[in-house]
């Protein structure tokens, strides 16, 4: 009841304070001064509005956080409504700053060449090179390039440009090099041989088992983002674990938080179908927007999609006039109206559930698979 009445007491002039700061903080973007200064400003203007016997109690503090979150302002669809208007008011931004152009020597803004991690594996033509790099690494009287730190990391590259190449010989070389940085603990090498036993590289029998015990491995380890992506994609899917949808979008949030493209692409997919999480689209769009920032062309074109939705505009089985992405495939598709709708390939509940049924797990087979490479 004390809810109620201290929101209806709130001013239609804390609307902007609040609003601007969900949008702001939604995707953990705000420093904690920045915070803080909010925080001032929005219990200045409660005390102002508000008679005291209102905020009567030992230690009462109100943060806008809290605020929001006790009283429950906003419906899910009101939150959409205003994460929609405000990136609306960027479209112009977002429109200049993605915009693909192939030539350019510019990184995230413009450039956005499809690649899936490890994202530095060595060029052919510098593979000689490594090669004898490493087999001297070490080994110098003058300690040059003996530091261990420099020899594993050299070994890694030298791995993984083995690992790409045709012949199984090279690749099983490469695969003998990950597995002995792997169990040295080198942190890149865990993850990437999980990688290769998932997908069964080197001509070796997929093992999706100890794949997943290698990336949970560094995942307590490391916290490394990678490897919490890796272990989220496998509870998500089922794949050498049981599903569990919750402890998958887990493992994508604290790999986002740490500016991980895929895993905010894969959590915003997930808040906008209600997978692991409650439903929340101003959210997903939130976290979609987070990926295109860091560059996933997957990401951009989805935001776009949505953002740029005319009324009775038919793009056939495009979801936008750039026409890169199908509709049966979107993230963020849209009605009419602009909202973002559940999408039709979701089949939840109807031939089984997640991806126990084989629809579902080759939708989400799917969007994996575009996760990885659209960044």
């Amino acid at each position: 009841m004390a809810h109620r009445k201290l929101s209806r007491r709130l001013s239609t002039s804390a609307a902007p304070i609040l609003a601007g700061l969900t949008v702001a903080t939604s995707a953990s973007d705000l420093t904690q001064t920045q915070v803080e200064k909010h925080n001032r400003s929005f219990r200045n203007l409660l005390f102002k509005r508000l008679p005291p016997q209102t905020w009567s109690g030992a230690n009462v503090k109100y943060s806008i956080r809290a605020v929001c979150e006790e009283l429950n302002l906003e419906t899910e669809p009101h939150r959409f409504e205003r994460a929609l208007a405000y990136h609306l008011s960027q479209i112009t931004t977002y429109r200049q700053k993605w915009e693909y152009i192939a030539d350019s020597s510019a990184t995230t803004s413009t450039k956005t060449p499809s690649r899936s991690w490890p994202d530095d594996i060595p060029p052919n033509e510098d593979l000689p090179w490594l090669l004898e790099d490493a087999r001297y690494c070490g080994r110098s009287p003058n300690n040059f390039g003996s530091d261990k730190d420099y020899c594993s990391k050299l070994s890694f590259r030298v791995a993984s440009a083995l690992l790409v190449q045709f012949d199984e010989e090279s690749q099983k070389k490469g695969f003998e090099i990950l597995r002995a940085l792997a169990e040295k603990g080198h942190p890149d090498a865990m993850v990437y041989y999980g990688m290769c036993l998932n997908e069964g590289r080197a001509n070796n029998v997929p093992n999706s088992e100890t794949a997943v015990s290698w990336f949970r491995r560094c995942a307590d380890l490391y916290e490394h983002k990678q490897s919490q992506y890796e272990l989220g994609v496998a509870f998500y899917t089922g794949e050498g674990v049981p599903e569990d949808e919750e402890e998958a979008v887990r493992l994508f949030r604290l790999a986002a938080n740490q500016n991980h493209p895929a895993a905010c692409y894969l959590l915003g997919d997930c808040l906008l179908d209600g997978i692991g999480v409650q439903r929340d689209r101003g959210m997903a769009l939130e976290w979609l927007v987070k990926s295109a920032e860091l560059g996933h062309r997957g990401a951009r074109s989805r935001v776009m999609a949505v953002l740029e939705k005319k009324e009775g505009g038919d793009y056939g089985a495009f979801t936008d006039a750039s026409r890169q992405t199908l509709v049966e495939h979107t993230l963020l598709s849209a009605n009419m109206e602009g909202q973002m709708a559940r999408r039709k390939t979701t089949l939840r509940g109807e031939t089984g559930v997640g991806s126990r049924n084989p629809t579902e797990l080759a939708r989400r087979q799917t969007i994996v698979n575009k996760s990885r490479k659209e960044i």
